[in-house]
């Protein structure tokens, strides 16, 4: 498209105009009536150029777009009447608020709100009819006297209704204001069309449809220069043209460049991806790891649970103990002080006195004996509890070791595969006074006798499975003794089968020798019936139909020889394929030997264990 022309010097007719799609016609002095505009950029709002002339039609928003006039019908002599409510204060408010959405995105430097445009200023409105007519053309000079450029540009922009001088004069006035503000919301309205028929001409279009654009505008240009007799522009429109093709097919090779490098990064990444170890398999091996780990520490937890409420135990135990000694101690003070006051009520002599001493004395001995025997007899309790809780730890890592022992062998829980009803699980009580109290289940009395009949069992099944490994071992050795001796019938079939290809390459060499023969001559033939071609032409039908039967020969001898060859490579192929077929047998044979030991020796391990 071509750049905004200004709005000085024009006529309406000119304003009134558009340029045609097809192409221009010839006039008289051999010029074109009509110009086309290139499309390399949004044309002006404005009309056109001064040299177009055509009456009966009118401004479109978007240049180049020709439609009828019919949106106000005829013209009619004497002012129109303006059909829409621009005394309606709704109406008014819906145009402020389109002009100020307008301005405000747009970019207008000054300030606008509803209040100032309720009731404005001369100089504010002003402001506003240039900025927007400026939107219009952007080549527009400055605005004169506003009261007399304005109502001319109006005009020229094809506003059906009239704009006087005097409502200029008072544009905030009560009955001036409703019809600018209406023709300012005009304004905002068409530039808002053209705006966005130019987002559908560059949007709507795809490849192929801008692709047709392009070229139907190549040929409108070429076309006006090629009638106006202008070959320097015609030939700068193909150079441009060219130009323009080879930048786009350089730029669908760097795009194909780039889309191929970006190719070759994800084939790396995905081999990349491939080759490292699956991310499920890591994460559902670490989850097993956990789900061991919580519990084994379920497992701790319970132990140190039962543990923490048997120190309970002891420690009420114990509590009750210090009270009852406490008990004891108040009850031996009282004795004391009775004691005390009955002899401080007694009249004691000198002899009494030492009598006493030596009993007290006798006494304190006797105390401290005694409590020396009470500390021994509680050290001697401590140690039996450390020794009790070592042993009970023992005990339960035993526990720990044989259950894991008979869940290998399936002998827990109940239900377990081997456990044939026995309670092989055993539960500890740590705080149970005797071995029934610790221990849930009967060990001499149920697990011990049933562990017995399950190893008599096991045992009878493990030679059982050891002459079933003699047996199997047996057909193995007697398998590898077929297979031995279809490993020489299979070197016996390789030899007669190089024998058979010597053959076949003897064979093909002499059908080879017998063609080469043959061609010469033929050879031969062709130069004896060239020469009878010389010698006589009587003797050329004879030599021709010689010749004829030499070909035929040659046809049936490489015929048959293609027979010979096809034949031998036949039997070839089937003395392969039953090689092949047996050489299969024999290995699936071993796979499904090696297997059953496999599984015999794995059933072994499993009972020896």
């Amino acid at each position: 498209m071509s750049r905004r022309q200004t709005l000085g010097g024009l006529s309406p007719a000119q304003l009134n105009s558009r340029s045609s799609f097809g192409p221009s016609r010839i006039t008289k002095d051999g010029k074109s009536s009509t110009k086309l505009t290139a499309m390399s950029g949004r044309q002006s709002l404005a009309p056109k150029a001064a040299n177009n002339t055509q009456p009966n039609s009118r401004l479109s928003t978007l240049s180049g777009v020709q439609r009828r006039s019919s949106t106000y019908g005829k013209k009619t002599t004497g002012p129109k009447q303006d059909p829409r409510p621009v005394s309606d204060k709704a109406y008014q408010h819906d145009c402020i608020r389109q002009l100020i959405e307008y301005l405000s995105t747009h970019g207008y430097e000054h300030a606008v709100s509803p209040k100032t445009l309720t009731s404005p200023m001369s100089k504010d409105v002003f402001s506003i009819v240039q900025f927007l007519l400026r939107q219009v053309d952007p080549n527009m000079k400055p605005l004169g006297k506003m009261e007399e450029d304005v109502p001319q540009l109006f005009k020229h922009l094809k506003y059906p209704f009239q704009i006087s001088k005097s409502a200029l004069f008072a544009v905030g006035s009560p009955h001036t204001w409703p019809g600018l503000l209406a023709a300012m919301n005009w304004v905002v309205e068409l530039l808002n069309y053209a705006e966005k028929a130019d987002e559908a001409r560059t949007d709507v279009f795809d490849d192929k449809q801008k692709s047709e654009h392009d070229f139907f505008e190549y040929v409108a240009k070429s076309y006006k220069y090629f009638l106006a007799g202008d070959d320097y522009q015609s030939q700068a429109v193909d150079d441009e043209i060219a130009q323009e093709a080879e930048d786009k097919v350089q730029e669908i090779r760097q795009r194909n460049q780039q889309l191929q490098q970006a190719n070759d990064q994800l084939q790396a990444r995905l081999h990349a991806l491939r080759s490292q170890p699956s991310a499920l398999s890591q994460a559902q091996a670490k989850q097993g790891e956990h789900i061991r780990d919580r519990d084994k520490f379920r497992t701790l937890i319970d132990n140190l649970q039962s543990h923490k409420q048997s120190l309970q135990r002891k420690l009420q135990e114990r509590h009750v103990e210090l009270q009852s000694k406490q008990e004891q101690l108040g009850s031996v003070l009282q004795e004391s002080d009775a004691l005390r006051a009955v002899i401080a009520g007694q009249t004691v002599n000198k002899g009494d006195v030492v009598r006493m001493n030596q009993e007290k004395c006798k006494q304190a001995e006797i105390l401290a004996g005694v409590c020396g025997q009470r500390e021994a007899l509680e050290r001697r309790v401590y140690e039996q509890d450390v020794q009790l809780e070592l042993s009970l730890d023992e005990l339960e890592t035993a526990v720990q070791t044989y259950h894991t022992a008979a869940d290998r062998l399936q002998l827990i829980p109940v239900t377990a595969k081997y456990a044939g009803g026995v309670q092989f699980e055993i539960q500890l009580d740590r705080a149970g006074a005797t071995a029934s109290d610790i221990i849930n289940v009967d060990l001499k009395g149920e697990v011990k006798p049933a562990l017995a009949r399950l190893r008599e069992s096991r045992a009878a099944r493990a030679r059982e499975l050891s002459e079933e490994v003699l047996a199997v071992q047996e057909r193995l050795d007697a398998g590898l003794e077929a297979l031995t001796e279809r490993t020489e019938e299979n070197a016996g079939l390789g030899t007669q089968v190089h024998k058979l290809e010597a053959s076949l390459r003897g064979q093909k060499e002499a059908l080879e020798m017998e063609v080469r023969g043959t061609a010469g001559q033929a050879d031969v033939l062709r130069e004896q019936v060239g020469q009878l071609r010389n010698q006589a032409s009587h003797l050329l039908a004879a030599s021709e139909e010689k010749l004829r039967s030499m070909h035929a020969q040659y046809d049936d001898l490489a015929r048959a020889s293609d027979s010979g060859v096809q034949g031998l490579n036949v039997e070839l192929g089937a003395a392969l394929e039953h090689l092949f077929h047996h050489k299969l047998h024999i290995q699936q044979t071993l796979e499904q030997v090696q297997r059953h030991v496999e599984d015999v020796h794995k059933e072994i391990l499993s009972v020896a264990v």
